[in-house]
């Protein structure tokens, strides 16, 4: 299942997937996307495995989504059936709960997936950010899934300026529900993974459903909404000022 670029393990009641693209930072393509989503469904669908961890190999979780890809036409193709939308929809509403481990740059889709995952154990060095706006769009397909732990009016802010915060700033507005030293990630985000996964499997799935149920009712409408608008177009270009009259 593509090994190169997605890999898959299993330890014990402990599902990881690790996304392995670290000559682009871990950036997700379309194709990788899609093998991620095929990921996801398949440790939900496998009876011995109670969380699952998602990660980044080469120190990095994810640069975000691959910006030497071409953009999604949303004229040809909604955005909640790419690839990207798909992923970011299959990790939020995984039956088992999703410890993100989080090291190295985080930026846009990579901070969708911290927002959407149940947790995320950030290394201290670890760096976050919504670069969107240089490209001349808001965030509007990430940015619903930060929400479901940080403040909106902190989101925007984040989204606007553009600008990186560290682990310390993500941790003190929820982003991330842990901080652990730099390279220490993988390692806490596993030991947390086993613990929440120590109940009958029946109970978490149950303890999911019911964390989906208040992120459907709180935040449920905005998803829909946010997907609905997603736009990559570039803004019109300013017309010419009038000239003085004569």
């Amino acid at each position: 299942m593509g090994a190169d670029v997605v890999g898959i393990e299993v330890t014990g009641s402990v599902g990881l997937i690790e996304i392995r693209r670290p000559h682009r930072r871990n950036a997700v393509d379309a194709a990788t996307a899609e093998l991620l989503v095929e990921a996801v469904g398949r440790l939900d669908a496998d009876p011995g495995v109670t969380a699952i961890v998602l990660c980044g190999q080469g120190g990095d979780l994810s640069s975000g989504a691959d910006m030497d890809e071409p953009l999604p036409d949303p004229a040809s193709v909604e955005w909640r059936r790419t690839p990207h939308a798909r992923l970011l929809r299959a990790v939020r509403t995984s039956a088992l709960p999703v410890v993100a481990s989080v090291e190295g740059w985080v930026l846009g889709l990579g901070a969708g997936l911290v927002g959407a995952s149940t947790y995320a154990v950030a290394g201290d060095s670890a760096r976050f950010g919504f670069p969107e706006a240089r490209f001349g769009f808001f965030p509007m397909g990430a940015v619903p899934n930060v929400i479901r732990r940080v403040r909106p009016d902190v989101v925007l802010r984040w989204a606007l300026t553009g600008r990186h915060l560290d682990a310390a700033e993500a941790a003190a507005h929820a982003l991330v529900t842990d901080v652990v030293p730099a390279g220490e990630a993988l390692r806490f985000a596993r030991d947390l993974a086993a613990e929440l996964g120590s109940a009958p499997r029946h109970v978490v799935t149950a303890g999911m459903e019911w964390l989906r149920r208040w992120a459907g009712h709180a935040v449920g409408p905005l998803d829909d909404w946010a997907e609905a608008r997603v736009s990559f177009a570039r803004p019109p270009a300013p017309s010419a000022p009038p000239e003085p009259p004569g």
